[in-house]
């Protein structure tokens, strides 16, 4: 079996350092909000070339945070690409109203054309989501997030590393929300999150809405919530963040064996499969290698039967999911994105994948459309 993704390559490589991370944590006995969070959140930050972070619970509680601290509540609207569904549930889980804008067809992220269209009078924020470790429109993004007078923020959980013109995604906006989910370029042994800004107030309100709004212990003087990033997490993250650019290279050259093998035009695949496009001004990473199929779910399941796992991400736009039909959309209102999610195909992708499980993949991909 090629698995989708494995930890268990890469635990196997850093177990004496995670091992030592660990045990110095359980020797301390202190579990939260102790030095090692704070030593994560300062190299993190440095690492983006950013000022502050200040680590949370999860990469959903880092953008409702986020929400939070630039002060979008109940009933306000806040734009997200259709395609990007989990970060729905981050916007709703204040109260606040997803809308949605159609995605491009070439790199998924956000339609920086369409965006206008989606702000109105009670539109709050925007969220740019760099989909796939591929960093979104971020000049034109941010040019219309300026023209409205509405802070932008970046969803990072999928591109840690990745640069705009020389620039690490999560440094652009007026806050940058990263995860630390197991699967990401960048993961713990649980969950876990960031959010980064080089705007001290805002930072601040963010580290007091993750501990009850207080200022000191027991002083509150916001509503706050419980989101804090483990100890113990923080310690895993500072093992691992030493190899993240090694592991995003990887993560590239994969990526780019994956192209070779399956871009010529001339052949079956090449007009079978429509491959990620990476902008000249970016690097991305990779989290997903997402191809687009003729055939997608019968190809899927011929590939698990010869042993290779796949996944979809994600294979429902957000309007068309049932809990989300009070939004008011129909099918056809996002067709960029409606269509991807019916063609979309993520191939195993990750540093520890070898290149003859890939040309063994990319074998049975072609034995599928011959």
């Amino acid at each position: 079996m090629i698995p989708f993704f494995s930890l268990n390559r890469q635990n196997k490589v850093l177990e004496k350092e995670l091992e030592g991370a660990i045990k110095e944590t359980l020797h301390k006995g202190v579990f939260i909000l102790g030095e090692k969070v704070g030593q994560f959140e300062e190299t993190f930050a440095k690492y983006l070339g950013i000022s502050y972070g200040v680590g949370v619970a999860s990469g959903t509680d880092a953008l409702s945070l986020a929400l939070l601290a630039i002060g979008v509540g109940p009933g306000d609207k806040v734009v997200i690409p259709a395609n990007a569904y989990p970060i729905a549930f981050a916007v709703t889980s204040i109260g606040a109203i997803p809308r949605l804008v159609d995605i491009d067809a070439a790199t998924y992220n956000m339609d920086p054309a369409k965006l206008p269209s989606a702000i109105c009078a009670k539109t709050k924020a925007i969220i740019a989501v760099h989909l796939y470790g591929q960093p979104a429109d971020m000049k034109k993004i941010m040019e219309t997030g300026r023209k409205y007078r509405l802070p932008v923020i970046e969803d990072c959980a999928q591109a840690h590393g990745a640069t705009l013109s020389g620039r690490k995604v999560g440094s652009i906006g007026d806050l940058g929300c990263f995860s630390f989910y197991p699967t990401k370029n960048l993961g713990g042994f649980g969950d876990g999150g960031m959010v980064v800004s080089n705007d001290k107030k805002l930072a601040d309100k963010v580290r007091l809405l993750r501990m009850y709004g207080e200022r000191k212990r027991y002083d509150s003087i916001l509503l706050g919530r419980n989101s804090r990033l483990d100890e113990l997490q923080a310690a895993i993250l500072l093992v691992k963040l030493k190899y993240l650019d090694k592991w995003n290279e990887r993560r590239r050259e994969i990526a780019g064996k994956y192209l070779s093998y399956l871009g010529d035009p001339s052949t079956s695949l090449g007009t079978s499969l429509r491959l990620p496009a990476e902008k000249a001004d970016s690097k991305h990473v990779y989290h997903l290698f997402v191809v687009r199929a003729k055939k997608r779910d019968e190809l899927k399941e011929y590939l698990l039967k010869k042993g290779i796992q796949t996944a979809i991400h994600y294979p429902i736009p957000i309007h068309l999911a049932p809990s989300f039909s009070s939004l008011g959309y129909k099918k056809g209102d996002f067709p960029e994105s409606e269509k991807a999610s019916e063609e979309i195909l993520s191939l195993p992708m990750f540093p520890e994948l070898s290149y003859g499980e890939v040309e063994r993949i990319v074998e049975e991909i072609g034995k599928f459309y011959a």
